[in-house]
């Protein structure tokens, strides 16, 4: 298995994260106000808002947790990244 991969997202406003996932058509489970889990590209990513909450964050980070069974040679630092990219863009349409 690869090692986690982490990297900040900084948003340039507050914005409802939870909404801008269900309006990608990705799947998360809640953890708290702060945290939920994300599948994205066949992994399984770790969002946890550093500054606000899940539906008024300004800063998160994403951490890879793993990836399913079939994945062969994952690349946590691009799906990670690619995901960051995707949820700013997305996060940008839902400020709060």
């Amino acid at each position: 298995m690869s090692e986690p991969v982490s990297q900040r997202c900084e948003l340039p406003t507050a914005a409802d994260l939870l909404t801008a996932l269900e309006k990608r058509g990705f799947e998360y489970l809640d953890v708290d106000d702060h945290r939920t889990f994300v599948l994205y590209s066949e992994a399984v990513l770790d969002l946890q808002v550093t500054e606000g909450t899940l539906t008024a964050a300004r800063t998160c980070t994403v951490t890879s947790q793993g990836f399913a069974l079939w994945v062969n040679d994952p690349d946590p630092d691009a799906v990670v990244a690619d995901f960051c990219t995707e949820l700013v863009a997305a996060a940008d349409t839902d400020r709060c």
